[in-house]
């Protein structure tokens, strides 16, 4: 997918996914299923996207452990986005919220940043100048918890003269 070899990556998805069913072993079908909600939505198949991660997320909640905790925080970041994509902002930011809790729950600092940076970006399509900035600053900070400096860097870089 990174490749941008769509068609590879779509088979290769597809063989997962049937491997994962067959299995019958939820957390890996859950796995599986947060994959191609990702692949999906970078195809910008919004609504196969959209069924992919809310199966994923329903799967993913029938377990506490981190894992899971990470997968449900992953799958609700990518739903976010998806809702601020087609419009469904206060869907989107009720679910980024739930994002960042959840990955903090597990700890996943980089999870946390991701899902603020994305959240900053949808403020800023929509214009909300202060708010995007705030959510950014916030990224920054989760950014560099997770020792990932160089990310903080380009993120604080986009911030201009306003100190983080």
């Amino acid at each position: 997918m990174e490749l941008r070899r769509w068609d590879e990556a779509r088979r290769a998805l597809d063989e997962a996914l049937n491997e994962a069913r067959a299995s019958e072993d939820s957390p890996i079908l859950a796995q599986a299923h947060l994959a191609a909600g990702v692949f999906a939505a970078n195809r910008d198949d919004r609504e196969r996207a959209e069924a992919f991660l809310l199966d994923a997320l329903e799967r993913f909640h029938r377990r506490d452990d981190r894992a899971s905790l990470q997968g449900r925080g992953w799958a609700f970041l990518n739903l976010a986005s998806i809702y601020g994509k087609t419009g469904r902002f206060d869907l989107a930011f009720v679910t980024f919220t739930k994002a960042q809790d959840v990955l903090g729950a597990a700890q996943d600092w980089a999870g946390v940043a991701a899902a603020w940076e994305a959240q900053a970006q949808l403020r800023r399509a929509i214009h909300d100048e202060d708010r995007w900035r705030e959510d950014l600053a916030e990224a920054v900070l989760f950014y560099d918890r997770d020792g990932m400096k160089a990310k903080a860097d380009r993120l604080r870089a986009l911030l201009g003269k306003k100190l983080v």
